[in-house]
């Protein structure tokens, strides 16, 4: 192999190098994002009051003008070919996952409470400051979603597929994916470990049908029928309007403790059904468009 040859092969730019180039392409978005933020604050004289919220919101046009370079400099297609693409059987696809990930949210919880280690109780406030909060969540969660599939299941993990195929392909992703959860409050070995494995199906849902409709909606289901519906923490970060409040006690290894359900063994076997079922259900398959 020459030179040339280990950077191109059939007129264009190897897989394994359009790969390096997205990731390194994200972190500076990422970066960008980050400088932006604080340079806009810093002005402001003060924090801002939802970090998370307005980082997700800037974030995810700094992606997808990322991937609107990538996928028409390398692939010579639209954007919509990272798996954003409105056709097919998309709207089913988003309908699936977002019954899947409510129904991993409520079987852990539903283990945690038949275990006894959570109890729930009703969250008393106003029932404007309750649609308010499941508005604002549910922005915050499906923006946030969006942008993690993106990162995580979109482009890079694409062009990994290709250099060195499905299977290294979601161990990288996985792997990063709770590497990318460290910072995060209150996280142990456990919660790590269950990031990484939730990595699975939401790449497993990617990978069967060539689109994210699915891993985005089950994504989104995940993160707010735990923190909205249920009040539990989401990767160690609380959320104050919520329709239920838990109270969490036993051991942490049951119920997760201030990391959130993610961080108990009981979600490790929710994870591992949902891996089974995306794996081999007849009802998840890649269409003819």
């Amino acid at each position: 192999m020459n030179w040339d040859e280990l950077f191109v092969a059939n007129g264009r730019l190897r897989s394994g190098w359009r790969f390096i180039v997205a990731v390194a392409m994200v972190v500076f978005a990422q970066v960008a994002v980050g400088v932006f933020l604080g340079v806009v604050f810093g002005i402001a004289g003060r924090e801002p009051a939802h970090v998370i919220f307005w980082a997700s919101c800037f974030t995810l046009p700094a992606l997808l003008a990322v991937f609107k370079i990538l996928t028409g400099s390398f692939e010579k297609k639209p954007l919509s070919s990272v798996g954003l693409a409105l056709s097919g059987r998309w709207k089913i696809e988003l309908g699936m996952g977002l019954a899947l990930g409510a129904m991993m949210a409520l079987g852990v919880a539903a283990l945690d409470w038949s275990t006894g280690v959570v109890h729930f109780a009703w969250n008393s406030m106003a029932a404007e400051r309750a649609l308010a909060g499941g508005a604002y969540y549910g922005v915050l969660f499906a923006v946030a979603a969006t942008n993690e599939e993106l990162m995580f299941r979109g482009y890079p993990f694409q062009r990994l597929v290709e250099s060195v195929g499905p299977a290294a392909a979601v161990a990288v992703s996985s792997v990063s994916f709770g590497v990318a959860h460290l910072g995060n409050p209150s996280h142990t070995w456990l919660s790590t470990l269950n990031t990484m494995l939730v990595g699975m199906p939401l790449a497993v849902g990617y990978l069967r049908t060539r689109a994210l409709w699915l891993p985005i909606g089950m994504h989104f289901a995940w993160n707010f029928v735990q923190a909205y519906a249920l009040g539990f923490e989401v990767s160690g970060l609380r959320f104050s309007r919520t329709l239920l409040k838990v109270d969490v006690h036993g051991l942490q290894w049951l119920s997760g403790g201030n990391y959130g359900p993610e961080g108990s063994g009981l979600a490790t076997i929710v994870i591992t059904v949902a891996t089974l079922y995306l794996l081999f259900s007849r009802r998840i398959y890649t269409t003819e468009v």
